[in-house]
């Protein structure tokens, strides 16, 4: 019986602290080296007690050797969030390197109204592809060149029969034209 109580004191008061759920998402369809990543973060505070001092990082998925920030910061500090409330963050990134990348979760750290300090993670987006600038123009480019080459050598083929057509059509025209007039 005492540890039925105990048990349903401490679901109460997990009730009364600040639930934050926090979720890590790249805006990008591509990931691709050199082009812009915009990584988008939002907390949601789901408890029923305001989340004080929120810091978001995210620096340890995102080392400076392999990204470079654009616009943003890695590191957010919110002073509250209410219960039921969101705030979001976003980071514009630049890809230095090319190959798979692990995106870990973002750390999530708040105090509850008492001061405790609590620890969460954001959600866990696994390994993706960042593409070679070589390969993202291969598969995103309007191969401009490409098209002008096929344009260039179909010309021929199809222009010199339509002149020899041409030729000969002319020439049976001419001469039926003047056995008409005989």
């Amino acid at each position: 019986m005492s540890i039925l109580f105990v048990l349903m004191f401490a679901a109460v008061a997990a009730q009364e602290n600040p639930i934050l759920l926090a979720s890590k998402d790249f805006l990008n369809d591509v990931i691709a080296e050199g082009k812009h990543l915009t990584m988008h973060y939002v907390i949601h505070n789901i408890g029923t007690e305001v989340a004080n001092d929120v810091v978001v990082d995210d620096t340890a998925g995102f080392p400076s050797g392999e990204f470079e920030v654009v616009s943003g910061a890695l590191s957010a500090t919110f002073d509250s969030i209410p219960a039921g409330a969101n705030v979001s963050h976003a980071v514009v990134l630049n890809p230095l390197t090319s190959g798979m990348h692990n995106f870990v979760p973002a750390v999530v750290k708040y105090r509850n109204p008492t001061g405790d300090e609590l620890v969460t993670f954001s959600s866990f987006l696994d390994n993706n592809p960042i593409l070679s600038t070589t390969e993202y123009n291969r598969k995103h480019s309007p191969h401009l060149a490409d098209w002008l080459i096929f344009v260039g050598l179909c010309t021929p083929v199809l222009l010199i029969p339509f002149l020899m057509w041409h030729s000969s059509h002319s020439k049976y025209e001419s001469l039926a034209a003047k056995a008409k007039k005989a």
